[in-house]
C-alpha cells in the first residue's frame, strides 16, 4: 500500500505528521510519501517542501502564483509517478481542492483530514467536497455534524492538540514566581501574517508600559527569517525560538494573530487578545463570504467571546492595549476567562490515532 498525504502549512505539517505515525503503527508495510514540512520529512519520503507556498488570501496567492503553479504541477507528476491508493490532504483547502481535482481518478482513495472552514464561508464548495472526497476526518466536533447534514461521511477523531498539551505535561509557572507580567506576541506563522499583524502588536508595547511595567517577548516560528522580526528588536522586545507550550507556561497574556494557536492558548489556560489584518481586497470579500458570530476557534466552541476579537481597522495599537491592560489589571477578569477556558477539555476529545488510522484505511 502507498499513501500520499499533503500538508502545506506549519500547523497542518505538525499534524498530518501526528497521522502518519498512526498509521504507520497499523499498517507498517505500507509506504509512505508527502509534499509537506519539517514534521513530514522526518516520517515520510518527501517530495516536496511546501513552506515556500504557505500563503493564504486573495491578494497573497495571487502574489505567489506562479510559484504555487509550479508546485502544484510538480505534485500531479508525482503523484502519478507514485501512484498511491490514498492521498490525504490536510486543510490549506485552495491548494488542495485544486490538486485533488487534478489527481482524483478511479480506485484512489481521496480524505481530507482537519476541514476547510466550509461551515464558515464558501459553504457552496461542499458539492466538490461531495464529488473528490471518499472521507473527512475533522478535528471538532461540530464539524462532523455540519458535514453529516450534507450527507457527507465525516468522523471526528479528537484533536492533536489536546495531545500535545497533555503529553507535554507541562504545569503553568505560579504569576507570583514573575516579578512583572509577561505578554507573549504571537503574530503568525506566515510572513504576510508577520507583516500584517506585527507592527500594531509593538506599537502596543509603550502603551500598555505607560500603565504598567511588564516583560515582553515574541515567539518566532523557526522556519521563518529573522529579519521579519526587526520590529520587535527596535521596539525592545526579545524575539524567541522554543516550544510554544513552555513559553505558555510562563506567560500571563498573549496578544495573538488568529489562527490554530488560539486553540493552543487556550487549551493551555491563557488570556488572550485576538487580532486579524490582511489586504484591504482580501478582507473586503472575506467579510462578505463569512458567516459566523467570531474568528477565533475557542470563541466558536465555547460559543461566547472569551477572548476579544479585533480585526482589520479595530487592530490598532490602542485597542490592543485597552483589552490587554482589562486583563493584567483586572485579576478577576484573567481568573474567570481561565475558568471558561477549562471547559474546552470537556468540548474537545484527545486526537485518537487508532480511530483515525482506522477510518483512513477502511474507506
Amino acid at each position: 500500500m502507498k499513501i500520499f498525504i499533503v500538508a502545506g502549512e506549519p500547523s497542518g505539517d505538525f499534524h498530518a505528521a501526528e497521522l502518519i505515525r498512526a498509521l504507520k503503527e497499523v499498517r507498517k508495510d505500507a509506504a509512505y510519501y508527502s509534499a509537506g514540512g519539517r514534521e513530514l520529512k522526518a516520517c515520510t519520503r518527501q517530495v516536496q517542501d511546501m513552506s515556500r507556498v504557505a500563503v493564504n488570501g486573495l491578494f497573497e496567492v495571487i502574489s505567489f502564483l506562479p510559484a504555487i503553479l509550479a508546485v502544484s504541477r510538480h505534485l500531479v507528476r508525482e503523484i502519478e509517478r507514485i501512484d498511491p491508493d490514498i492521498v490525504i490532504f490536510t486543510d490549506f483547502p485552495d491548494f488542495n481542492f485544486n490538486l485533488a481535482k487534478k489527481i482524483a481518478k478511479p480506485g484512489r482513495k481521496l480524505v481530507y483530514f482537519i476541514s476547510p472552514q466550509l461551515w464558515a464561508w464558501r459553504k457552496g464548495r461542499i458539492h466538490l467536497v461531495k464529488k473528490l472526497f471518499d472521507k473527512m476526518l475533522v478535528i471538532f466536533p461540530f464539524e462532523a455534524e455540519f458535514y453529516r447534514k450534507q450527507k457527507v461521511r465525516a468522523t471526528f477523531v479528537g484533536n492533536p492538540l489536546v495531545n500535545s498539551i497533555r503529553r507535554r505535561k507541562i504545569s503553568p509557572e505560579p504569576p507570583e514566581n514573575r516579578p512583572r507580567p509577561r505578554i507573549l506576541l504571537l503574530p503568525g506563522s506566515r510572513t504576510k501574517e508577520i507583516h500584517m499583524n506585527l507592527f500594531a502588536m509593538c506599537a502596543a508595547k509603550p502603551l500598555i508600559e505607560a500603565s504598567i511595567d511588564a516583560d515582553f517577548a515574541v515567539l518566532k516560528h523557526r522556519d521563518l527569517s529573522p529579519s521579519l522580526f526587526q520590529p520587535a528588536v527596535d521596539a525592545g522586545i526579545s524575539v524567541i525560538e522554543s516550544d510554544p507550550f513552555e513559553e505558555f507556561a510562563r506567560t500571563d497574556l498573549a496578544l495573538a494573530c488568529s489562527g490554530t494557536v488560539t486553540v493552543e492558548l487556550a487549551l493551555s489556560g491563557v488570556p488572550a487578545v485576538v487580532m486579524y489584518k490582511m489586504a484591504p481586497v482580501t478582507y473586503t470579500i472575506a467579510r462578505a463570504m463569512i458567516r459566523v458570530p467570531a474568528i477565533a476557534m475557542p470563541n466558536i466552541i465555547l460559543g461566547r467571546h472569551v477572548y476579544p476579537e479585533l480585526i482589520q481597522d479595530a487592530a490598532t495599537p490602542q485597542n490592543l492595549a485597552d483589552h490587554a491592560l482589562a486583563f493584567l489589571t483586572d485579576p478577576a477578569k484573567a481568573r474567570e476567562t481561565r475558568r471558561e477556558l477549562a471547559r474546552l477539555y470537556s468540548l474537545l476529545m484527545p486526537f485518537d490515532a487508532r480511530l483515525a488510522a482506522s477510518e483512513v484505511l477502511s474507506v
